[in-house]
C-alpha cells in the first residue's frame, strides 16, 4: 500500500480524520470549497541511506485548514494529529506497514493563511520505510 494511504488509513484508524470528526482528510489536493479540512502531501525525499538501497528515505506534508477565526480548533486539530504521527512506526500500527519511523521535521505548525484568509498549520515529516519484500532486515 502506497505511503500516504496507510498514514490516511493510520489516521482514520484513530478517529483523528473522517468519520463524524468533522475533519475530511484528502491525499494530493485540498477542496476549495470546504474550511476545515486536512490533506496529506508527498514531498518527495532523500536518497536510500545504504549502498544497497534497502531503506527508502521518503517526506510528506500534512497540513490542516479551518476558516478564518478557527485558529484554536486548527491549532489543537494540528497538535493531534502531530502527537499520533510523531514517532510512529510498524510496532504501534500494523496498518504502517514497512515504515521503520515517522519524525517531524520541525515541532511547531507552519502557520499561514491562505487566499480566502483561512488559517493553514503544516508539518513536514520525514519517513524511513523499508521496501514491501524487507522487513527489520529479514526476508519476507
Amino acid at each position: 500500500m502506497p505511503l500516504m494511504e496507510q498514514i490516511y488509513a493510520y489516521l482514520t484508524s484513530h478517529n483523528a480524520v473522517n468519520g463524524s470528526t468533522g475533519w475530511p482528510c484528502y491525499i494530493g489536493y485540498m477542496p476549495d470549497d470546504q474550511d476545515q479540512t486536512v490533506a496529506l502531501y508527498e514531498t518527495g525525499g532523500f536518497p536510500a541511506d545504504t549502498l544497497l538501497r534497502e531503506n527508502q528515505r521518503v517526506t510528506f506534508q500534512m497540513r490542516v485548514r479551518g476558516s478564518r477565526r478557527d485558529y484554536a480548533n486548527v491549532r489543537q486539530k494540528w497538535q493531534d494529529i502531530f502527537n499520533l504521527l510523531q514517532d510512529a512506526d510498524q510496532n504501534v500500527s500494523s496498518i504502517l506497514l514497512n515504515v521503520i519511523f515517522i519524525q517531524a521535521m520541525h515541532y511547531g505548525p507552519l502557520v499561514f493563511s491562505d487566499d480566502k484568509s483561512r488559517v493553514n498549520m503544516t508539518v513536514n515529516y520525514r519517513v524511513m520505510r523499508t521496501p514491501s519484500n524487507v522487513a527489520r532486515g529479514k526476508d519476507v
